[in-house]
């Protein structure tokens, strides 16, 4: 009967298919079944996307037989699959296949199957929780399935596959059993199977003998294990009896001991007394030796008061030589200051001498052309003189020959105009041969003052590799030679450390002393090699070693650097150069270079603490705190909760310097020089050309002044002409004489301005020239002054190096001295020790009981093998009192075990005898099973005319066999139906093997003719009366006569063809 989705409802058809024909809507049917379902009963079962069914639902009754009938396909056997696997079954149970997915209807992607359980009456499961129903869903996914247990009032009570194992056990279901859901590929292949092996399985599984047989077995393969164990126990107690023989040796020994150690006693008491007289005899000898130590070391302690005070000297030398010597490097550096000065300061005159001096010829070009022009005016006022004196035909003589002058003139103004071009040429080339020059002064200037720092910069490493140690030179050389280091160590620190601001360099100083003189490793073997090569020359103090990995990159400190510059607070690592990455790195990971900041004084430090800027809200891991600050003289600030303020006595500057010499690193000087010497070679070559140009332009004006001085040849004679022509003839001119004389005037003026501008510039030309005179002397002298600094400052660290190395020297004589003080003393420790237990020996006065007959030597050597005996066994109380314990409890232990293990004996040999009998018990059963079995079987066979029938099992070769006769025919002359029939009694048969509260039966007879399935149902239809507690769902694809059914109430449902997936796409 078909129902909707969630709660299933009478319906004439379902989702997938169409009308279902039910004959229990029949009144005479439903008015006769008034029983009520037993416990663990069908009541209703729905299906979704279950094989062929989109949605079909069915409702059951409680009747002791049910027939489901429908044609082949029409979803039968889904039924009883989908009961099965409801119930938690296996795939495989099915017959069909074993991967649950294949049941999902084909174009879906999951499935639900839902089933109620009746759960009434006194036997209910746990009734206050599920009520009187039990629905149990499933729902099958494409990749996993899960389940659901209702219970009343639809609540979820589960959803453990472990519940519903609880449920049927308790309800006494069997999915996976033949006698519960007998499906149709397992009935096709019992009933036409005639393997007597596997029928005989078949019999043990649904009588579930098999576990009681398996029960039995598993307790005799439990006897044979406790067996084997308890043997391992007999060869362990023959172990501890073996282990028990050394401890009785042990014993043994110990008793020896207790003689000797009684022996020893009175040996030792014979050794005091004859000790005594050899201890007076050395006391004597003590004496004199403790005289003559404390002899020596009062020698020795006068040396080292006299050797500590000449270090004292020296270090007081030694520091006023530094001192000196930052005075030295002061003055050079302000001296080296002054000469870049002078450098400027002789350019820019150069310059300004040049350009006077180009003034001047420019003026000097100016009166010339004044003067000229004098000139002409004075012959023209002269002529003019002469003007009514001249006759015609002299005037025309005279005007040819002033315009062959006037033509003339042109071409000198034109040469004039081309020698003045060229002399801008020329000007312009020596005024860039001359910029030329002065860069080129400049920067030899420049090469000179870095070759200077250059050297001045080896002289400061050389001292500053010098203050790791006179012999760290020799050391750094060792190691740059010796081939055996994976990576060269870096070191000393402080070489590759430089402080680019001289005001911080105490406080920086002050802060990486520590780590100044530590060299750097890759590895553990490097480390070694290192160790060999400082110990070769250092005695006294070696240089600590760090291991890490060298780095590629500098640590990202970018967020502790921004943070502390963002309150305009100074980090060290802002004033440092550091030459190598990974110095770098270890200066941020070991002394916190990026979170140590520098203040001018302890007046900010008391606004830090309460303003609380330096307090981070939140930190993370690239950003460090600040916890520590230095003053410019050395004072140090602790920021942590006690916040500590450290001052120090100043003491003399040992790594770094006062000047900012130590900023430049020789590799970058090195490469400023290159490059001045690579401009001064492209000066020079530009100069060359620049000269090449000007020789070019000085020939092309000596051709032009030959020109000029021709062309004025040329208006001389025409000059000389026209004035013999005047001297005849006067000449007309075009201008009046007051006219001629205001032009001659205004002449005069300028030329008297610029001979007062021309001398101006000379004045100041020769006031230059005298400058740079003066600032010529004054290089020259601060040069030597350098010079004499210079040799000043080289014999200043001659005479540290001097102090220094005499400092060594005795450094090592008192090395020696305090080693042999330190050797003086323990002799005379060693001396007072054995004065003291002499005196105490002879303090003793030992009483003589007897004469002593023997030397000290024989008593010691006999009290000696005792001793070597007892040293060779020795123990104490509590190790001897401890093996003697053992033993005992070992061998109790022993006693113990073996009593165990006899024990274990008896204990197996019952089990045996229980194994046995439970075993006797089964074959017992065994036979009163078959023996009901074959009744049953012969009385169902009489019914179908079988004459001698019986079942013939053998349990120890494991085999069932149906033994069938017809009329006296021997049974492989029967069909395959009555061959049919006797497997199908057979199932029957095995009815009363086992209670279930429902049976189906899928297609049990397929393969017998009609008359066959019409006495199998009757003969199926009166068992059923006989287990009437039980539900048996026939499912059969046979026509049924309905009527005949329906009188005797047995509701028949018939199955309608589903639409299948192709249909519904169709």
């Amino acid at each position: 009967m078909m129902e909707t989705h969630k709660r299933p409802v009478a319906s004439n058809s379902d989702m997938n298919n169409n009308d279902i024909i039910h004959l229990s809507k029949k009144k005479s049917i439903l008015d006769t079944m008034k029983k009520s379902f037993s416990v663990g009963q069908i009541k209703e079962l729905h299906m979704l996307n279950f094989m062929c069914h989109k949605y079909f639902s069915i409702q059951f009754h409680p009747t002791h037989m049910q027939i489901v009938t429908g044609v082949n396909g029409s979803g039968k056997s889904t039924i009883a699959n989908a009961v099965c696997l409801c119930l938690g079954a296996q795939a495989r149970t099915t017959g069909r296949t074993s991967n649950v997915q294949s049941f999902i209807r084909k174009g879906e992607t999951s499935a639900q199957l839902t089933i109620i359980l009746a759960n009434e009456g006194p036997e209910a499961y746990k009734p206050e929780v599920y009520g009187k129903e039990i629905q149990i869903i499933r729902r099958i996914g494409s990749r996993k399935s899960g389940y659901k247990i209702l219970g009343a009032n639809h609540r979820i009570m589960s959803t453990r596959k472990e519940t519903i194992d609880e449920i049927i056990q308790a309800l006494s279901i069997s999915p996976e059993n033949p006698l519960c859901v007998l499906h149709q590929e397992v009935a096709k292949t019992f009933l036409i199977s005639s393997d007597s092996t596997k029928k005989y399985q078949f019999y043990m599984k649904v009588s579930q003998l098999d576990q009681i047989k398996q029960a039995y077995e598993q307790g005799v393969c439990t006897v044979r294990l406790l067996t084997q164990r308890v043997n391992t126990m007999k060869e362990k107690h023959v172990e501890m009896l073996r282990r028990l023989e050394p401890l009785e040796q042990e014993v043994k020994k110990i008793e020896l001991r207790r003689n000797y150690e009684e022996k020893r006693h009175l040996l030792e008491v014979e050794l005091i007394a004859a000790r005594a007289d050899q201890a007076r005899q050395e006391l004597l000898e003590v004496h004199n030796n403790l005289d003559q130590v404390q002899s020596t070391k009062d020698d020795i302690d006068a040396q080292t008061i006299e050797n500590n005070n000449k270090i004292y000297e020296i270090d007081q030398i030694v520091a006023n030589y530094l001192i000196e010597k930052n005075d030295f490097e002061k003055d050079t550096y302000g001296l080296n200051e002054l000469l870049s000065y002078f450098s400027k300061q002789k350019q820019k005159i150069q310059h300004s001498i040049h350009r006077h001096r180009q003034d001047r010829e420019d003026y000097r070009k100016v009166l010339t052309e004044i003067e000229l022009e004098q000139i002409y005016l004075q012959k023209q006022m002269d002529k003019y003189e002469n003007l009514n004196h001249q006759s015609d035909d002299i005037d025309q003589q005279r005007l040819e020959v002033d315009r062959e002058i006037s033509t003339e003139q042109e071409k000198q103004i034109e040469l004039d105009k081309i020698m003045i071009a060229l002399n801008n040429d020329m000007r312009a080339n020596n005024e860039n041969i001359l910029q030329k020059q002065t860069t080129m002064d400049f920067l030899k200037d420049e090469l000179k003052q870095r070759q200077q720092n250059l050297d001045e910069l080896i002289k400061i490493n050389q001292d500053r590799t010098k203050v790791y140690g006179t012999w760290m030179s020799d050391c750094l050389k060792s190691i740059q030679n010796d081939e055996r280091f994976h990576k060269k160590p870096l070191g000393p620190i402080g070489n590759y450390v430089h402080c680019i601001d001289s005001h911080w360099s105490y406080a920086i100083e002050k802060h990486l002393a520590s780590i100044m003189s530590s060299f750097i490793c890759s590895d553990n073997h490097d480390e070694a090699i290192l160790l060999e090569i400082l110990s070769s020359y250092a005695f006294d103090c070696r240089p600590p070693i760090y291991i890490r990995a060298y780095s590629s990159k500098v640590h990202d400190i970018s967020g502790t650097l921004k943070r502390i510059r963002a309150v305009n607070l100074l980090p060290i690592y802002d004033v440092l150069k550091i030459d190598n990455i990974t110095v770098e790195c270890a200066l941020i990971d070991i002394k916190q270079i990026e979170a140590t900041i520098l203040i001018e004084n302890l007046e900010p430090v008391k606004e830090l603490r309460q303003n609380k800027i330096l307090r981070w809200e939140r930190i993370d891991g690239k950003v460090k705190q600040v916890v520590e600050a230095w003053t410019f003289d050395g004072t140090n600030i602790k920021f942590d909760k006690t916040f500590r303020i450290y001052t120090n006595e100043k003491q003399p500057i040992k790594y770094f310097l006062t000047n900012n010499i130590q900023s430049l690193s020789m590799e970058e000087l090195e490469v400023d020089i290159k490059l001045s010497y690579s401009q001064i070679e492209d000066i020079n070559s530009s100069m060359q050309e620049l000269k090449g140009t000007r020789q070019t332009i000085a020939d092309a004006m000596n051709q032009t002044n030959i020109s000029i001085a021709n062309n004025k040849t040329k208006i001389n004679e025409l000059m000389k002409k026209l004035d013999h022509l005047n001297g005849i003839m006067p000449i007309i001119v075009d201008c009046s004489l007051s006219d001629l004389q205001e032009k001659a005037k205004s002449y005069l003026i300028t030329y008297t301005e610029t001979v007062r501008k021309y001398d101006e510039a000379k004045e100041k030309e020769d006031e230059h020239v005298r400058q740079i005179a003066d600032l010529t002397e004054n290089y020259e002298n601060t040069i030597k002054k350098i010079d004499f600094k210079t040799h000043q400052y080289d014999l200043l660290i001659e005479s540290i190096n001097a102090q220094q190395s005499n400092r060594y020297e005795i450094k090592q004589k008192l090395k020696n001295l305090k080693k042999k003080s330190t050797e003086t003393n323990a002799r005379i420790r060693e001396c007072k020790n054995l004065l003291k237990q002499l005196t105490k020996q002879q303090s003793k006065k030992p009483k003589i009981t007897a004469i002593i007959t023997r030397c000290v030597r024989d008593i010691q050597n006999e009290l000696d093998a005792i001793n070597n005996y007892i040293r060779a066994n020795e123990d104490t109380y509590e190790k001897r009192r401890e093996i003697i314990n053992k033993y005992r409890t070992e061998r109790d232990a022993a006693k113990e075990y073996k009593q165990t293990y006899e024990r274990c004996y008896q204990q197996i040999e019952y089990l045996k005898q229980f194994i046995n009998k439970r075993q006797e018990g089964f074959l017992t059963i065994a036979e009163q099973h078959q023996y009901y079995l074959r009744i049953k079987f012969q009385n169902l066979m009489k019914t179908y005319y079988f004459d001698d029938c019986d079942i013939k099992i053998d349990h120890k070769k494991e085999q069932l066999e149906l033994i069938i006769k017809k009329d006296q025919r021997h049974p492989a002359l029967l069909s395959g139906g009555e061959r049919s029939i006797s497997t199908f009694c057979f199932l029957l048969a095995l009815w009363q093997s086992i209670y279930q509260p429902f049976r189906l039966l899928d297609e049990i007879d397929i393969y017998m003719d009609n008359e066959k399935r019409n006495s199998s149902l009757e003969i199926l239809y009166q068992n059923s009366l006989y287990y009437s507690s039980s539900q048996h769902i026939i499912f059969t694809p046979q026509a049924i006569d309905f009527q005949y059914w329906n009188k005797l109430n047995v509701p028949v449902f018939n199955m309608p063809t589903p639409k299948r997936y192709n249909q519904e796409i169709d």
